[in-house]
């Protein structure tokens, strides 16, 4: 009877701080101590903490409930403080020069889930409008900012070798931030297919279909068939190919090419300086070529990188999207290109990572609305350096560190009249610098 008594108190005491904690090796831990002090012995431990279990999992606090068909559901977020400093120095006589430092956070919550049927969808928030980032920057009084929806997708696999995915979708496509920023989510329906040839090669075929702008479909109240504009798309095709050679070594291409179409009415809304205009579709053809040798250094995941991009509209993107009529053109200005390395990777505690690349963005390369909105401060005709170390303090704290600098790929480009630098911010600079500073924790 005594021994049951002081079980009962135990296990009273032992489920009040279990449904505080929610954590099973806090009890179990309590349980042992207990045993050492000679207050259970090794029977009465074992029954408590069968006891334990057993409450833990018929109560509420013990279980998420879920709908049948969802077989699987993964929540995950992030937050980030970031320290940044900008500056540039304008090409017109000094004009449009800055130099700010700026304090900018980012929250980002999402959830995957995977369903019956082959079907799986997400979503995730985030704390910004812009197609390019997140960020927010602090100082102003302390205000709220707003939640955005930054994905929200559903996709099918019917056979092994085929995913479906469509809405505000990741990007399907291998890539690198000379023509995607990282966090640009478009919206459409992307098709992958992979198949495995033999032991080391995959071969795959990506397609995407993105809504870019969707703009008046009517003529409107007045009946001007002026206000008329069609929807701008993106069509984009991509054969990635992998050929490995070892366990960590390995040799990817990924040839692709982009079809912007339409007339684009609206702005995009993005976090970099470059994109204020409607210029955004008009005269954008372009072939790309990203790929990588990964290998391991120092037991250390490591790769060479590349990016080549060719838009073969480029030339009439600079003289009639943009304007600059009087601009000798040659092969510059029109491709975008990058070769980089990397060096280790940040995925649990102690891992560090290093990397440098260097890059040329052409006038008439790239969609400035959808590119690397650090790099040039998110000016084209700017070529230069960008730099980034990480380390993982733990497995879900990483401090970080990137420096871009970039200066002129051509010189005093002018618009009509011989105006030098009012093409909307594309090249009214002649060099960058960023700084940045993060602390970036997962949950």
């Amino acid at each position: 009877m005594k021994s049951n008594l002081k079980k009962l108190v135990v296990l009273v005491g032992m489920a009040v701080l279990a449904a505080a904690s929610l954590h099973a090796q806090d009890s179990k831990a309590l349980v042992e101590a207990l045993v050492k002090k000679g207050v259970l012995t090794d029977q009465e431990a074992e029954e408590i903490r069968a006891d334990l279990v057993k409450e833990f999992n018929t109560t509420s606090a013990g279980k998420l409930e879920v709908s049948k068909h969802v077989k699987q559901l993964k929540i995950y977020g992030d937050g980030r403080w970031r320290y940044e400093y900008v500056g540039q120095e304008g090409q017109a006589n000094g004009t449009n020069n800055l130099h700010n430092w700026q304090a900018r956070y980012r929250i980002r919550l999402g959830a995957d889930y995977a369903f019956t049927d082959n079907f799986k969808a997400g979503f995730e928030l985030e704390s910004s409008t812009q197609n390019d980032g997140a960020n927010q920057t602090i100082g102003s009084g302390f205000g709220k900012f707003g939640v955005n929806v930054g994905l929200l997708y559903l996709s099918y696999k019917p056979w092994d070798f085929l995913t479906v995915t469509g809405g505000k979708i990741r990007n399907p496509f291998y890539t690198t931030d000379v023509l995607w920023d990282t966090d640009v989510a478009p919206e459409g329906a992307a098709e992958l297919f992979s198949w495995n040839v033999g032991d080391q090669w995959t071969v795959g075929l990506t397609a995407g279909q993105f809504n870019y702008t969707e703009n008046t479909d009517s003529a409107g109240l007045t009946g001007s068939s002026s206000t008329k504009m069609q929807d701008s798309w993106i069509y984009a095709a991509q054969v990635p190919v992998t050929y490995q050679f070892g366990k960590f070594e390995s040799v990817t291409v990924a040839p692709a090419f982009y079809k912007f179409t339409g007339n684009n009415a609206s702005t995009v809304i993005t976090g970099s300086p470059s994109s204020l205009g409607t210029l955004s579709a008009e005269n954008l053809n372009i072939i790309t070529a990203p790929g990588d040798v990964s290998f391991k250094v120092l037991n250390k995941k490591a790769k060479f990188y590349w990016d080549f991009a060719y838009n073969v509209s480029g030339e009439s993107r600079i003289h009639q999207t943009y304007g600059i009529v009087n601009q000798n053109n040659d092969l510059s200005d029109n491709v975008a290109w990058l070769a980089g390395f990397q060096l280790g990777d940040n995925k649990k505690k102690g891992d560090w990572l290093v990397g440098i690349d260097f890059r040329q963005i052409g006038l008439g390369s790239v969609d400035p609305n959808l590119n690397d909105s650090d790099f040039g401060n998110g000016n084209l005709n700017q070529q230069g350096l960008k730099l980034r170390a990480g380390y993982n303090f733990t497995d879900f704290l990483q401090g970080g560190v990137s420096y871009f600098n970039t200066w002129n790929l051509k010189e005093n480009i002018a618009t009509t009249g011989q105006t030098p630098n009012t093409v909307g911010g594309l090249n009214n600079v002649n060099a960058t610098t960023r700084l940045q500073l993060d602390v970036v924790w997962k949950f």
